[in-house]
């Protein structure tokens, strides 16, 4: 019975297919540019923005060791580097560095790590936005290596 289901099967996938045009609407040689108008109207579009602090490479066994902690005190002396390891993820970027601002995943600025006035939340000051070459420079060192 599956013999016959087989031969059916593959008679059916060797049937010949038939295809027909679709009649598309003639396009004119009228060049479309974008004018400053036109991103205007975009405006009002909302995004998300991403702030990436830092990254960090780890194996999945050290993943596996991380432990929640409230009550270790990790500026203690007389814990070892290796017990620290265990409450901490060491990002990759030094303190004061620039942080990323993403769109799409995508770095479109660099910016600064500040409170607000309040000083109950963090905030982002943008300090540049990159420039096209920049940003491809970016995009190429994010590619895993």
């Amino acid at each position: 019975m599956d013999e016959n289901r087989d031969e059916n099967s593959t008679a059916e996938s060797q049937r010949a297919v038939r295809y027909s045009r679709v009649p598309f609407p003639q396009f004119t040689d009228r060049k479309v540019t974008a004018t400053e108008d036109n991103i205007w109207k975009l405006q009002r579009v909302k995004t998300d923005i991403t702030v990436e602090l830092g990254c960090s490479r780890m194996s999945v066994a050290d993943m596996l060791r991380l432990q929640p902690t409230n009550s270790t005190d990790l500026n203690d002396p007389n814990l070892s580097q290796q017990e620290r390891k265990k409450y901490v993820l060491r990002l990759e970027r030094q303190i004061g560095e620039p942080v990323d601002l993403l769109i799409n995943g995508r770095v479109f600025a660099k910016g600064e790590v500040v409170s607000t006035d309040d000083g109950e939340n963090y905030a982002v000051r943008v300090i540049s936005i990159l420039t096209e070459e920049q940003r491809i420079d970016e995009q190429l060192r994010r590619l895993p290596h």
